[in-house]
């Protein structure tokens, strides 16, 4: 059974309910700069808020996703891919971005791994994902509905820590960038290694 995430026509109305979370989506991309990836750009709609004179790249697993994000920036080279397995070379881009994704990447520590890899050791990569209660009770709540949410949802695991993960990864979080609000995360991470290189 495909879950919502794989339905591109009910992702987009979905998402089309959520105004407050689109806005978060397009000022996480109006920081984008340079060559950029997105990661997981789904059906697209966070691709018409890039700057103008962004060098715009995105992949996702569904081809059927991309057809509809073709639509909304025909510019963008759009690749089918995952992002356990991102297929261009090291040091590749100024930025990338990840909007609603990681909670469901398969192995994201992996993920991760290659967004670092891809990334140039200047860059930074833009991030905006729902993440694990800090309530004892709701998380409670949410690990228990975890296992149908995921079959239903298409992948999505509402309890992952998506911000500690990237810290493990080895990016440093701008800690002026951070916003929350509810179970919602925004920020700007780096590659550890620039911090090394100082």
């Amino acid at each position: 059974m495909r879950g919502i995430e794989q339905i591109p026509w009910l992702y987009d109305l979905l998402m089309a309910l959520a105004p407050r979370l689109e806005r978060w989506r397009a000022e996480l991309v109006a920081e984008a700069s340079g060559q950029v990836l997105e990661v997981g750009c789904g059906t697209g709609r966070g691709l018409p808020d890039y700057a103008d004179d962004v060098e715009l790249f995105a992949l996702d697993l569904n081809f059927s996703s991309l057809d509809r994000a073709r639509q909304r920036r025909p510019e963008a080279r759009l690749v089918c891919a995952s992002a356990e397995a991102i297929p261009f070379a090291d040091d590749s881009f100024d930025c990338v971005v990840s909007s609603l994704v990681f909670c469901s990447v398969p192995d994201a520590a992996r993920g991760l791994e290659e967004i670092k890899r891809v990334l140039r050791p200047s860059g930074q990569l833009l991030m905006l994902e729902h993440v694990q209660a800090r309530s004892p009770f709701l998380a409670r709540v949410l690990n228990r509905i975890q296992p149908v949410w995921t079959a239903f949802s298409g992948g999505c695991h509402p309890n992952r820590n998506t911000v500690a993960a990237v810290e493990q990864a080895g990016f440093v979080i701008e800690p002026e960038s951070f916003r929350e609000r509810g179970l919602m995360r925004r920020f700007v991470g780096h590659p550890q290694r620039l911090e090394s290189s100082n």
